[in-house]
């Protein structure tokens, strides 16, 4: 009987030995995560981290930082306020951005103007002044046309296009919209007046007043006017069909090589530690699991991609290299 307890005591013994041994196991690899080049315990964020948003207050950008910064404060335990500094398409910010203290407590949201305001304006900063955290997604852009117009699809586009010039309102010359629709001009040989207009709702107005042709945009700038029955959709720039828009097709199945979205991601300034990159990059991963955040990404139209630091580098030297080589043929930089 003795025995039989002995026997017992030794197997609970083991039991706990190995439950110790897990936890342990457990909380170093932990620290190890959050140790320096020297085995140290960084202790990250030790206070507020701060968002900058170069565009104004309930635009695109600051909505995007402020949705993320929200869903990450519970992940790094800190305040993350965002503030706004518009100006230069970006450039502002990015200036600012560069000045600060490469110790990740200040950061920047950033979208495709990372490297097209350089490619297309005198800026002292470009992508490579900077070390990418994580890109969360890619914004589609859709072509648009007034509902029930001479333009019901693609189809109609191109062969209007053949006829005689089609007038396409941009919110800008060099932005996504502007370049989609000339490498599609590229591409077919239609021909095309580009209007520019000094924002979305300046288009809208002109399209549905019969003004312009047609315009590309973010799809949700244009689905109430969709779902109103006011626009059509009749092209995707992007590699895949939209959940929300899955009648409307893709460029690219029509025949068409053109991809042209706005991704979207955070930066930090240039030597931030790789330590604290990682930190930053794990917490806002984990935020992109948060309600608030899945919604962003419904009601915006975004495509979920997520790149850590070093992939995101690839993408944004990749994306820059594209830029280049198609403004430069459109004329816009020499």
């Amino acid at each position: 009987m003795g025995g039989l307890f002995l026997r017992k005591g030794v197997v609970l013994s083991l039991v706990v030995v190995l439950l110790i041994g897990i936890l342990t196991a457990g909380c170093s690899n932990q620290n190890a995560q959050n140790t320096d080049a020297n085995g140290e315990n960084i202790s990250f964020p030790e206070g507020p981290v701060t968002l900058i948003a170069w565009g104004s207050p309930g635009g695109g950008s600051d909505i995007f930082a402020r949705t993320l910064a929200k869903a990450s404060e519970p992940i790094l335990g800190k305040p993350v306020v965002v503030e706004n500094k518009p100006g230069g398409g970006g450039a502002t910010a990015m200036a600012y951005l560069e000045s600060q203290k490469p110790d990740g407590y200040t950061l920047l949201a950033v979208t495709t103007n990372l490297v097209l305001t350089p490619l297309t304006k005198d800026t002292p900063n470009t992508y490579e002044d900077f070390d990418p955290i994580i890109m969360i997604g890619r914004d589609a852009t859709m072509t648009a046309v007034k509902a029930n117009g001479e333009i019901t699809n693609l189809e109609d586009l191109i062969a209007l296009g053949k006829e005689r010039s089609i007038k396409w309102g941009t919110f800008g010359v060099g932005t996504t919209d502007h370049i989609a629709a000339a490498l599609l001009a590229e591409q077919t040989g239609i021909k095309v007046d580009f209007m520019p207009f000094e924002g979305g709702g300046e288009a809208l107005a002109a399209l549905l007043g019969g003004h312009i042709d047609v315009i590309n945009g973010n799809p949700s700038e244009i689905a109430d006017q969709i779902k109103a029955e006011q626009l059509a959709g009749i092209g995707v720039f992007s590699p895949e069909r939209l959940a929300d828009f899955g009648d409307v097709p893709t460029y690219k199945e029509k025949g068409y090589d053109i991809v042209v979205e706005t991704w979207r991601g955070i930066i930090a300034p240039k030597g931030t530690p790789d330590q604290v990159k990682n930190i930053l990059f794990e917490a806002f991963k984990e935020a992109l699991d948060d309600e608030a955040m899945k919604d962003y990404y419904k009601k915006n139209n975004i495509i979920k991609d997520v790149k850590n630091g070093d992939e995101f580098y690839k993408f944004i030297e990749k994306e820059n290299n594209f830029y280049k080589e198609v403004l430069t043929r459109m004329g816009l930089i020499k």
